[in-house]
């Protein structure tokens, strides 16, 4: 598990990714979770807040790769 219990995130299955209405609600969910602002706000330590930066820089790469590729 990457991200800690705190940050308030809880997993999706694949099953409910299937729509593009699905994937960008859950990547809308996911952003505003780990957002490196947010989660400064909410107090986070140095690690969680390094760990944060990375997995919201993963996401927008992921998420602007699906959107060059037209898939929605």
């Amino acid at each position: 598990q990457v991200l800690w219990p705190e940050c308030g995130w809880q997993p999706v299955s694949l099953t409910d990714l299937i729509t593009g209405a699905a994937v960008k609600k859950v990547y809308r969910k996911a952003t505003l979770c780990i957002h490196p602002d947010k989660v400064q706000q909410k107090g986070a330590n140095l690690q969680q807040k390094y760990v944060a930066e990375k997995v919201f820089d993963l996401l927008k790469e992921a998420w602007n790769k699906l959107n060059s590729e037209e898939l929605f």
